[in-house]
């Protein structure tokens, strides 16, 4: 049942103030989840019309649990969602700049355990309409929640950008900056109790997201989880259009490629001391496409010389003239995704440069010139918009701990990306980074979103009790075989142990 608290309101609420009702939450006794009385739809009622930095609370819902919300439908869109808890549902508009817009959704559940998580999106979006699923799992466990658009509606076309410089800088980072300042502040007054706990976790741009907080606002979260993160953000789109200019010139490639990841895993596959379909650091393949070089007639199940020297171009990455590593290539043993995510990858690219970099919507992939248009973009736009700045220490001395993770076999955005971060973060660090910022390297695994692996109890435990994540096992099943295997943290990576089911992560050893 949906109970619409927004007409019962009604001018009341316009400069929000703590009434009788709200003041006797408080209870002695500090934190945790019975430190305070459980709030009640009043409660939910009067944060209607609260002013939050740059905005104002412009609606409140409070939901039954049970009851369900209506999702959003399409493109990265929600489905419908079985409320987990008794809920209040805060939106808030913030205008920051006057071209701002952004729209922000706070999930309040009645019973608190006096803590936040906070979720970003994907492609162009921000989470809202898109994190649905995962607010409402944190709900279930006693979490309060939010996400926002980052000031635009979801969508595969940037053309929100268009000559729109504050809008890409609240894409870029302010958005999130501002759910994480907002969030807090419609918290406490709901609660009247202080958040003690804040987490932050995305994946893809999400990923970006997440490390554009921890480098940007040290202070905004606690914990931060930063999956498949396409922080080089700038990068990943030049990367999108090299990748789909150098395609269009070996037309037959998209169906040899099976018979190249054959030919890779056969090569790399043992190399951890197991034949199991997964590269456990593609690092170690020095797979060269000439192995399967046409001898005589071109096949499927050969590469041509000119098909050879593109293949060597997706694994090294795009250079510019100078020999300078623009980003990273696609491991070896992530063939398999390819012919999928190029089609996907083509319109991104040229989104991104129409819209963010020359403003101009007639600007196609046709007139890339990566030495010409990678400085601009690094120039004018990366500044907003990436999140590739290695140094963490802020973070770190602010007691904060972050989880990233990468599949090896990621198609999209470049796994070995996640490691170049974290490697340069640690030559600034040093060798104690391990004690605040870990990176866990998925064999096998494509363009996924913790695919078998939940990371949020890891986090807790290393937040709120100091106990590091050491080892974390990723589930997975098979027909009817349910398989695990451990992820380690880098630049450590599971060995078979030689003896016992290769199936059972217990045989398997970090190293």
């Amino acid at each position: 049942m949906r109970i619409d608290v927004r007409e019962r309101a009604g001018k009341r609420a316009r400069s929000f103030r703590v009434v009788g009702n709200l003041a006797c939450l408080v209870v002695a006794g500090g934190f945790g989840a019975a430190a305070h009385a459980i709030p009640g739809p009043a409660n939910c009622t009067a944060l209607l019309g609260m002013a939050v930095q740059s905005g104002t609370v412009t609606a409140v819902d409070r939901f039954a649990q049970g009851s369900v919300i209506q999702g959003s439908g399409g493109l990265f869109g929600d489905g419908n969602t079985t409320v987990a808890a008794n809920m209040c549902r805060v939106k808030m508009v913030l205008t920051p700049t006057q071209s701002s817009s952004i729209n922000i959704e706070a999930w309040l559940p009645e019973t608190w355990n006096n803590k936040m998580f906070t979720y970003g999106g994907g492609g162009f979006s921000g989470g809202l309409g898109q994190s649905a699923k995962y607010m409402n799992t944190a709900l279930g466990t006693g979490y309060a929640s939010a996400t926002s658009d980052l000031g635009h509606p979801t969508s595969s076309s940037a053309t929100w950008a268009l000559n729109q410089p504050e809008k890409v800088i609240d894409f870029g980072h302010r958005g999130n900056h501002l759910v994480a300042v907002t969030a807090k502040q419609v918290m406490n007054a709901y609660y009247q109790l202080p958040v003690q706990r804040a987490y932050f976790q995305g994946c893809s741009d999400g990923g970006r997201e997440a490390l554009g907080e921890v480098i940007r606002y040290p202070g905004d979260y606690n914990g931060v989880i930063a999956g498949a993160s396409a922080n080089y953000f700038g990068e990943q789109m030049a990367f999108q259009v090299w990748t789909d200019r150098l395609r269009s010139t070996v037309p037959n490639l998209n169906w040899k490629l099976s018979a190249v990841n054959t030919a890779v895993m056969n090569a790399c596959d043992a190399l951890d001391g197991v034949k199991d379909g997964k590269i456990e650091n593609p690092k170690a393949c020095n797979w060269d496409p000439a192995a399967i070089q046409c001898t005589l007639f071109d096949t499927t199940s050969c590469l041509n010389a000119t098909e050879v020297a593109v293949m060597r171009k997706f694994y090294d990455g795009p250079r510019l003239a100078t020999g300078e590593l623009v980003y990273s290539g696609r491991a070896r043993g992530s063939e398999g995704g390819w012919a999928s995510s190029d089609l996907l990858n083509t319109a991104g690219g040229q989104e991104y440069f129409r819209n963010f970099v020359y403003n101009n919507p007639n600007w196609s992939e046709s007139n890339f010139n990566i030495d010409v248009d990678v400085p601009y973009s690094r120039t004018y736009v990366e500044p907003n918009v990436n999140a590739d700045n290695p140094d963490i220490r802020p973070f770190i001395q602010a007691g904060g701990k972050l989880i990233m993770y990468h599949g090896w076999a990621d198609q999209e955005v470049p796994s070995a990306n996640s490691v170049r971060f974290y490697e340069a973060a640690s030559n600034i660090v040093g060798s104690s980074i391990g004690s605040n910022a870990r990176l866990f390297m998925d064999p096998g695994t494509q363009h996924t979103c913790e695919d078998g692996i939940n990371l949020v109890p890891h986090l807790e435990a290393w937040v709120e009790n100091g106990v590091a994540p050491t080892r974390i096992i990723k589930t997975t099943t098979s027909g009817t075989t349910t398989i695990t295997h451990p992820l380690c943290p880098w630049p450590q990576t599971a060995k078979y142990n030689g003896s016992g089911s290769t199936t059972d992560a217990a045989n398997f050893t970090c190293q």
